[in-house]
């Protein structure tokens, strides 16, 4: 039997990386997680959000409002979340990502509601996940414009409607 000929398909196969491959499906599967976190932040979802994180998480927001702080373990973090929600609409806005190891930073558009403002800004956010489990184990977040930031989230839980966590 003559050999069949090709058309090089295994010449190209051989030349995929398949580091960058799983690389790329790691990086989508990571931006899928985001993407479920801010659907369900909107729901009012804490139990999916929740899930996503290691029961040790870490969740550093610096500053001077109300809601600035480190926030360790599932239960501080998720009073977090509930009061975040007072003052901050992520809405269907642009959102972009970058991964590094095993840290994906996120550039997402958001609102920041207090009761005279609405500003809308940039909020930077950089997750750190676990490689075995998948779990976010940090997150930092970032407002581009801290000073407003905190003025608007200041009004906005100075207000006496909502004590911060």
């Amino acid at each position: 039997m003559a050999p069949q000929p090709t058309l090089g398909l295994q010449s190209s196969l051989d030349a995929v990386d398949t580091e960058a491959v799983k690389d790329d499906q790691l990086n989508s599967d990571r931006e899928a997680i985001f993407a479920a976190l801010l659907a369900a932040f909107g729901r009012r979802d804490d139990d999916v959000i929740l899930a996503a994180m290691s029961g040790d998480v870490v969740l550093e927001l610096p500053g001077t409002s109300a809601l600035a702080g480190t926030y360790r373990g599932i239960d501080e973090v998720g009073r977090f979340v509930s009061q975040l929600r007072w003052v901050l609409e992520t809405g269907r806005h642009e959102v972009s990502f970058e991964h590094d190891g095993d840290q994906m930073l996120i550039r997402n558009q958001v609102a920041v509601h207090g009761p005279q403002h609405v500003a809308g800004m940039i909020l930077f956010q950089r997750f750190t996940f676990d490689a075995p489990s998948g779990k976010i184990v940090s997150i930092t977040v970032e407002p581009e414009d801290r000073g407003l930031f905190d003025y608007v989230v200041h009004t906005a839980l100075s207000d006496d409607r909502v004590a911060p966590p």
